[in-house]
């Protein structure tokens, strides 16, 4: 089954050897997201609110 690399510059680039999301099929996996800013690369404070 083929399988499709999915990745976009409005959210912070993987900083590891994974990607953003990866289509196989009818489903997508997606890797797990910190709050960093991808412009300053830091911390964003304040929860799911910020």
């Amino acid at each position: 089954m083929p399988r499709e690399i999915i990745k976009t510059d409005q959210a912070p680039a993987a900083i590891g050897t994974y990607s953003q999301a990866v289509k196989v099929g009818d489903t997508v996996y997606l890797s797990g997201q910190i709050p960093l800013d991808p412009v300053t690369m830091q911390l964003v404070e304040g929860g799911m609110e910020a």
